[in-house]
């Protein structure tokens, strides 16, 4: 069912000439991949030649809302989380392609909407855990181009420093907690239940350092 959003004076594609056009949105379903997915199309209608056309951001923007429920539903990254990945070491689109042993314009393409072969999914679902990057590079930086080595390590030492702040931040702030219990007064009581209460924030100390790390 159409419905408009506004009336304005443009172009008609169809008929060739100015027209009051009804610019408007259409509920309609796209095939994308074999799946059936449902999207609000932006449209203009076309009262004199009782025709509708798209315009051609709107056609494109379709297509887009379509692909990124098609990636939720299949589990697939979004455009801006490769991007996020890739800037996060520092490298052009042509760069981490060729890190990624892909062509020079397969990151172009995913970041631009295109939707991904699900290897290279599979596969950037991997290094996005830093980790798993780490034991990447190491497995590359001698088959690649200096200058993309370089940069990359230049980003992993970075991450490695941040991640290390962190973690001596933390120790720091567990550390402070400890010496605040120590100076409570002892009883027989105090001291059983002390100890106790030592055991759980020392438990609790050890889950947050295995999380933090």
């Amino acid at each position: 069912m159409f419905k408009e959003i506004s009336k304005i004076k443009k172009g008609c594609p169809v008929c060739e000439v100015e027209r009051d056009l009804i610019y408007g949105a259409i509920d309609e379903v796209l095939k994308v991949r074999g799946e059936n997915i449902e999207v609000t199309s932006k449209i203009y209608y076309c009262p004199e030649g009782v025709h509708y056309f798209y315009g051609v951001t709107d056609e494109e923007e379709k297509f887009q809302i379509a692909y990124r429920e098609y990636r939720k539903r299949k589990g697939l990254l979004q455009p801006e989380e490769i991007k996020k990945i890739r800037e996060q070491y520092g490298l052009s689109q042509k760069s981490f392609a060729r890190f990624l042993d892909w062509g020079d314009i397969t990151i172009h393409r995913y970041e631009s909407g295109a939707i991904q072969d699900t290897v290279h999914n599979d596969f950037l679902l991997l290094i996005k855990d830093f980790d798993n990057f780490k034991k990447y590079f190491d497995t590359k930086k001698n088959f690649i181009e200096p200058e993309i080595a370089r940069k990359v390590e230049e980003k992993i030492v970075e991450i490695e420093k941040a991640r290390n702040s962190q973690t001596f931040d933390l120790l720091v702030r567990l550390s402070s907690t400890g010496k605040k219990e120590i100076i409570l007064p002892v009883t027989d009581t105090i001291t059983k239940d002390y100890s106790a209460h030592n055991e759980y924030s020392q438990y609790s100390a050890n889950q947050e350092l295995a999380l933090a790390a």
